[in-house]
């Protein structure tokens, strides 16, 4: 037995060492620092309590360009009126991220002083603008994006004024109209200092919100304050592809048309920076400023967002989380935050606490599936490769499962009246690496993920351009082989595995 044990770990040994071969050989791994620029970033909350020095490196290895913050909390800054007593971490973590080519987003807003209040409405305006002053005069040049409140449809200023959170009474909505407000005097405050700092704001959780307000940006002449609009488009109980907006029921429900009939995420994104660009908006740049996939086990239904939220495990999380991320790239949005990276606790029956893709202190901040499948995928995707639309198109044979050869049953969700299914097709999205010519070849079947068989199906590429093909898994980070052929003018790689999460297929131009 002791001779056995010796020989299954020397094995064992063998085995670890070539995956970690093959994984060196198909992926190129980096840092934020050693990635140019990409749209791919996490939420963190250094501005609270998490302790910087041990997971900004975390998210460096990673290679998260982006990081979006709670900043410095104007109750924190300002607990005697009109006195700013700013925190030294804050200034540290902020150096800390640039140091390490990590670029910040920063919330402006949210948790007031209690010595104002939104009753006295011009002087809390006049309070908001001087907290606004203070903080980018402090932080200038080194907050790169400054985003306005935190979902206003949640917090404080719709519980303050009133109105539905959809805000289907349209412009009328009363926590909309003093949203604006809030947004102008924020906006020109900051611009006195830092006229060129990005800034962007919106609904956020309530995308039809956000339609409204930028026709009530457009009634007053105020659309150039904003140079982009922020989202917040979780999945919640659906697939990556999928959002709870479309379809007769949630129109009527919204009162207004915010993705196809088809419910996919790629149309709620296309008819948004359609509104944007029918209103007169200066440009169409989308900022997901919070998506994320909770891995939190629902013991029992309950209340608020335990309720809305599914409960996933954490190799499922990893898989949607690439899916989406993935979306967001081909979607063209200009900066994309995962929320948030590490749990903010360790209770496992509550959503808030499980979205993270490490796990919490207590735990050591112990890496879930997804922190390996993101990092792989921001090596992979980040700029110089970009989004690739050649004049020759890709098709999958089979591209989904048939009834008459599969037992298959997708799951569907019930959302307010509209079932939802996943798609149920095999996803195809080129990318291109500008300064190598290589390009890359993501697909994954877009399904719940399940314990069924991958798809194997033939890819076919209409164009005999291309050579050197090779796959990666981005889930493992390993290597595979591609088994192509040429026929007809055409590529075709041979039962290629197509699984519930992306692989890629690269390629190089021929000489």
């Amino acid at each position: 037995m002791r001779t056995g044990k010796v020989i299954a770990t020397m094995l064992l040994a063998v085995v670890l060492t070539a995956s970690a071969a093959m994984a060196a050989d198909a992926i190129k791994l980096k840092t934020s620092k050693e990635i140019k620029s990409s749209n791919f970033g996490t939420h963190t909350h250094f501005g609270q309590w998490w302790d910087y020095k041990k997971v900004m490196p975390l998210i460096e290895k990673a290679g998260f360009k982006w990081i979006r913050d709670d900043g410095a909390f104007w109750h924190r800054l300002e607990r005697e009126k009109g006195v700013f007593k700013f925190p030294q971490y804050a200034n540290d973590w902020v150096n800390d991220a640039q140091a390490r080519g990590i670029d910040v987003v920063m919330l402006i807003g949210n948790a007031p002083p209690k010595h104002y209040s939104f009753e006295d409405f011009e002087e809390f305006k006049k309070a908001y603008a001087r907290y606004c002053v203070f903080m980018a005069k402090t932080f200038k040049g080194r907050v790169k994006v400054w985003e306005m409140w935190n979902e206003p449809t949640t917090f404080d200023i719709r519980r303050a004024f009133g109105g539905s959170w959809n805000a289907k009474e349209g412009k009328d909505t009363v926590w909309l109209q003093r949203f604006v407000d809030i947004t102008e005097v924020a906006v020109k405050a900051i611009r006195s200092v830092d006229p060129d700092v990005t800034i962007i704001g919106g609904a956020t959780a309530s995308p039809g919100g956000t339609y409204h307000m930028l026709d009530i940006l457009k009634d007053r002449k105020l659309l150039h304050l904003l140079d982009g609009l922020t989202i917040h488009p979780y999945i919640y109980k659906l697939t990556p592809e999928m959002l709870p907006f479309g379809g007769p029921k949630i129109n009527e429900r919204d009162g207004v048309t915010l993705a196809d009939d088809d419910h996919t995420y790629l149309s709620f994104v296309r008819r948004m920076k359609e509104k944007m660009k029918s209103v007169g908006m200066k440009n169409t740049d989308i900022y997901v400023t919070e998506d994320g996939i909770s891995t939190f086990n629902r013991k029992k239904p309950s209340s608020g967002s335990d309720y809305i939220f599914s409960g996933f495990k954490e190799s499922s999380q990893a898989k949607y989380l690439v899916r989406r991320f993935i979306l967001h790239r081909v979607a063209g949005i200009k900066v994309a935050i995962q929320y948030d990276f590490q749990d903010d606790g360790h209770d496992i029956k509550r959503s808030e606490q499980s979205f993270g893709i490490v796990k919490d202190a207590s735990h050591n901040f112990k890496p879930k599936q997804a922190y390996f499948a993101m990092r792989n995928m921001c090596s992979l995707l980040s700029d110089p490769v970009k989004p690739f639309k050649p004049t020759w198109s890709v098709t999958a044979d089979p591209d989904r499962y048939h009834p008459s050869q599969w037992e298959f049953t997708e799951t569907s969700v019930m959302w307010d009246g509209e079932k939802i299914d996943a798609l149920n097709r095999v996803e195809k999205y080129l990318f291109k690496n500008n300064e190598t010519g290589e390009v890359l070849l993501v697909l994954w079947h877009a399904i719940r993920v399940t314990d069924r068989q991958d798809l194997i199906s033939d890819v076919t590429l209409d164009t005999v351009d291309y050579t050197g093909f090779s796959g990666v898994d981005i889930m493992t980070g390993e290597g595979f082989k591609v088994n192509a052929s040429v026929k007809d003018g055409k590529t075709v790689f041979k039962d290629v595995i197509i699984p519930d999460y992306p692989v890629i297929i690269k390629m190089m131009p021929k000489k």
